[in-house]
């Protein structure tokens, strides 16, 4: 693909531009984050893709070499060393209920002096290294639930002897 095609993309990906960039259905987006094929970070019931990431992992796949190149940038190296709720917004492409959801439930390790968000950018590396499906005992939300579920006997089966 054409480095203009990816320039005219936004640093964040959305399940419908991972739809379009692969051409396939929702159904298969979903899988493949949940299985880590497609590199993501799961935060809270969210998927997070960063363009960075989804053109290495295709370069990765491709039987055609691509010719050397600069890293792709970081999506965090246009930030400062804290970042705001509205940074956040535009980081995680989330709507301003979504990111205070994610604040105030610690989702997102953050501190509050006053009425401001104060976020490091170190604690969102932090989270996207815990929430990424490329670790290997990455396991999805939904699984952790239903695993959670079964450890405390919430599964529908009947514990009495």
């Amino acid at each position: 693909m054409a480095d203009d095609y990816w320039d005219d993309l936004p640093p964040t990906l959305t399940s419908k531009d991972l739809q379009r960039l692969l051409n396939i259905g929702q159904a298969t987006v979903s899988l493949w984050l949940n299985k880590g094929t497609i590199p993501g970070h799961q935060i809270a019931y969210s998927w997070i893709t960063f363009k960075s990431d989804v053109r290495n992992w295709l370069e990765s796949t491709s039987t055609v070499p691509f010719p050397e190149h600069e890293p792709y940038p970081d999506p965090l190296d246009d930030y400062g060393d804290h970042l705001t709720y509205q940074d956040l917004m535009v980081l995680f492409r989330k709507s301003r209920p979504a990111i205070f959801g994610w604040l105030r439930d610690g989702t997102i390790p953050a501190m509050r002096p006053g009425q401001r968000w104060l976020i490091e950018k170190s604690a969102i590396r932090r989270l996207l290294e815990q929430t990424s499906n490329q670790r290997p005992d990455f396991v999805p939300r939904k699984r952790r639930d239903e695993l959670g579920a079964a450890e405390h006997g919430d599964a529908g089966v009947d514990d009495a002897v």
